[in-house]
């Protein structure tokens, strides 16, 4: 019998692997045969393409082939499918998408845009062909900016797109939010960035593709959060049938959103694989990834906010411009759009809210999501005009924050935006951050930063966000002879711990030994369908999957559980592991073990009845919630920034197990302490060239730039829109962390009269700000666009 419980805070099974160097990563993957691929890749930022001379390098030692534009359209492939979450601008009218071919067609519209794919016998001949192909081409106008673009005048990505724009998006009551500030006594304004940033997950993306003429199938490996939804992206590119493609995920060295959609280069591969009857194998450089992967964020929005004298929320409007660079891809439109409405005005009482958004095509990459994918920007756009309009009007930031939360009484509820809220207490939580926070005793953390002569900072930051969702999922199980049970998930793990966590689900549900368990994923030949991993769904919609898949397992054991019995089935009640009937018992094992012998099974039933698949359909939205704080002690001198504390308390729900939840907090965190003080995407305004193409350009925080956390879970308020009760905790770090340091920074600096600087907050910002005495216009980004 297990001793496992969900709730337990349980050491991860798959780090032995990792961290004796047994992790099997696609690079780490080498087929017989296999040629090495290169992309050749655009140099411009928007360019006609007038020839592609593949006879400049057909005679280079090792090249085996050239896939340009030509071999695409003369094999007929598809434009790469894209599902916008929104479908149509706010007249009804659709939103604009134009194609996105594997390979650029006749212009290219960002650096990096794919133009050739090189095949050679190794990794150095093909990067040396790649160099040498004569790509001709006649350079554009670009514009990078996705206000810019907008203009008059502005340089135009597609001919039959004006303005550049993509989507023109409206959410929640125009009308009673324009009442609510023409009633309010006191309407604060203010412009907000959220910078342009990309993912860097310690692996660059990669694959293998491979061929059987015999079978007339393909197998591809893949880094890859969502092997089901790839395959079916890449085999309706290349006019196959899905079940024609093997997808499988290796081990995956991080994703955060990037690693989400399909990109053009697996069906290169795999189509180069098909003509050259051998493996091809393709691995991105780190620098190509800054200039070839998706990239988040990137949005310019001016935030007001309608209060009463006495500082009561009367309204929250918003205004966001997001550039989603050259093309609208997946959830690129979504994200300055309804991705960023759904939660705004976060856990407070609004009456009144209304948002207007536009994702606006420029000459940069394609935007997809990036941890969080919305949620973090509208948390930060209502944290700080909150913070704002506390330091403009003279309330104190926290109690603003306090008398403004909703209470558990109006709970559930549906905000102005659409969003049911349907649990949390969030007073209580608020309450209970600062009892964490009065613990570390604020007197002293100011003593300490003042007597190093630095100023001291403290901000608070309440979170609401919405994760999980569609689409369905699926679980299988397998008892096998040998004692050991298969669990093999549609789910992805790119490092959350699900090996770790759906196993301990399923050892608890049936009381078994977790150490039985053998975990399968991201394997399109093992699952019939999946959703990956996105939206934090790995618990809500994965762990649900998997507990449903137990609970049908123990109303099939309990017939045979009767015949061990010697009872009827009705009489059979399953508890901890265990069946009994009467002062009769057996356990759980014991039925596995009986479920493999004809002999002992009840008439009708044969061995191996007990595997089984289950598909769990109820994917609907939870709304994780919590607070997070932060001090800090900067040095006027030099514009440095020191952390000397950092709280969270979070609300996930039902917790299936502490320490990995703690893990995916602290990443979160960091990832939003990165944006908040190091990493921007850059391109030239003039070249459209990519300024931070490495990471000698674009900054990461170190481990030691990490704060020490204190983490605390409120589980009294599990969602009830799932039978575990969970709440999605993936990306829950990400959505707390940039107001809360950014606002800690501006508290230190309020005697300088700074009240806002943009992110990321670089010591360079942050001693200008100083020095400039807090200058700043609140109306700098949109202009007048907004």
């Amino acid at each position: 019998m297990s001793n496992v419980k969900i709730g337990e805070s349980l050491r991860r099974v798959e780090d032995l692997r990792f961290l004796t160097g047994h992790g099997r990563y696609i690079d780490d993957i080498n087929l017989d045969g296999q040629a090495r691929a290169v992309v050749v890749r655009s140099p411009y930022a928007h360019a006609t393409i007038n020839s592609i001379d593949t006879s400049s390098v057909a005679d280079m030692d090792g090249v085996l082939l050239v896939v340009t534009r030509d071999d695409w359209q003369r094999e007929g492939f598809k434009p790469m499918p894209t599902k916008s979450g929104v479908k149509n601008n706010k007249d009804g009218t659709p939103l604009s998408q134009p194609d996105r071919h594997a390979l650029a067609i006749d212009r290219v519209r960002y650096v990096g845009e794919p133009v050739a794919l090189v095949v050679a016998e190794t990794l150095q001949q093909a990067q040396d062909a790649a160099e040498a192909l004569d790509v001709d081409y006649d350079e554009l106008d670009a514009v990078t900016d996705p206000v810019k673009a907008l203009a008059p005048g502005a340089p135009q990505l597609w001919d039959d797109i004006p303005n550049n724009l993509c989507l023109d998006f409206e959410l929640g009551d125009k009308d009673g939010t324009e009442k609510a500030f023409a009633e309010a006594d006191h309407v604060v304004s203010l412009d907000v960035l959220n910078n342009r940033v990309t993912a860097v997950p310690i692996e660059p993306r990669g694959c293998i593709a491979s061929y059987d003429a015999s079978e007339d199938k393909y197998t591809l490996y893949n880094a890859s959060q969502n092997v089901h939804a790839n395959r079916d992206t890449f085999a309706e590119v290349l006019n196959i049938d899905p079940a024609k493609l093997d997808h499988i995920a290796p081990d995956v060295g991080g994703g955060f959103g990037a690693k989400n959609s399909g990109y053009p280069e697996p069906p290169l591969c795999l189509y180069a694989a098909k003509r050259l009857g051998r493996p091809v194998k393709w691995i991105n450089s780190r620098s190509e990834s800054f200039l070839s992967d998706t990239h988040g964020r990137g949005q310019s929005s001016r935030v007001e906010l309608a209060l009463k004298a006495d500082g009561t929320f009367m309204g929250l409007r918003t205004t966001t411009i997001g550039g989603i660079g050259a093309y609208a891809w997946t959830v690129g439109p979504f994200t300055p759009t309804g991705g960023s409405a759904r939660t705004q005005g976060g856990p407070y009482n609004f009456p009144a809210m209304y948002y207007s958004g536009k994702a606006v095509l420029t000459n940069t990459a394609p935007m997809d999501p990036y941890r969080g994918a919305g949620r973090p920007e509208a948390t930060f756009q209502t944290e700080r005009i909150v913070e704002y309009a506390a330091r403009k009007l003279g309330f104190d930031p926290i109690e603003l924050r306090r008398k403004n939360l909703m209470p558990k009484e109006m709970l559930p509820h549906k905000t102005p935006m659409g969003l049911d809220v349907d649990s949390g207490d969030f007073p209580k939580l608020f309450e209970m951050t600062m009892d964490m926070v009065a613990k570390a005793d604020q007197a002293a953390l100011k003593a300490k930063a003042e007597a190093a002569g630095k100023k001291y900072g403290f901000a608070i930051a309440p979170y609401l966000e919405c994760t999980g969702g569609g689409p369905k999922e699926h679980a299988g199980v397998t008892f096998n002879k040998d004692g050991s049970v298969e669990l093999a998930v549609g789910t992805s793990s790119t490092g959350m711990g699900h090996e770790t966590s759906l196993a301990q689900i399923l050892a608890a549900a049936l009381g078994i030994e977790m150490g039985r368990v053998k975990f399968q994923q991201s394997d399109t030949t093992a699952t019939p369908l999946g959703g990956g991993h996105g939206g934090s769904r790995g618990m809500e919609v994965g762990g649900n999957a998997v507990k449903q898949a137990a609970d049908e397992i123990i109303e099939l054991a309990k017939p045979i559980a009767a015949r061990l019995l010697q009872s009827e089935t009705e009489e059979v009640d399953f508890e901890d592991g265990t069946f009994k009937a009467g002062a009769s018992s057996v356990s759980m094992n014991d039925v596995i073990e009986a479920s493999q012998d004809a002999d002992k099974l009840p008439e009708g039933m044969e061995p191996g009845c007990l595997n089984h698949s289950s598909v769990f359909e109820r994917g609907i939205i939870s709304i994780p919630n919590g607070v997070h704080a932060a001090a800090v002690a900067v040095d006027t001198d030099t514009g440095t920034v020191e952390f000397l504390g950092y709280w969270v308390m979070d609300d996930f729900g039902t917790i299936i197990n502490p320490m990995l939840a703690d893990g995916q907090v602290m990443g979160g965190v960091a990832q939003g302490i990165g944006q908040a003080f190091l990493e921007d995407i850059v391109y030239d305004p003039d070249t459209g060239q990519l300024v931070t193409g490495s990471l000698m350009d674009y900054g990461l925080p170190h481990a030691d730039e990490i704060p020490n956390m204190e983490i605390g879970y409120y589980e009294g308020e599990p969602t009830k829109k799932n039978p575990l009760g969970v709440k999605g905790a993936g990306e829950a770090g990400c959505v707390g962390a940039c107001p809360a340091v950014v606002n800690a920074v501006l508290d230190a600096l309020k005697d300088d009269g700074v009240t806002h600087i943009d992110m990321p907050l670089t010591p360079q910002k942050v001693w200008k700000a100083i020095r400039d005495k807090g200058a700043h216009d609140p109306k700098a980004l949109l202009g007048d666009a907004a």
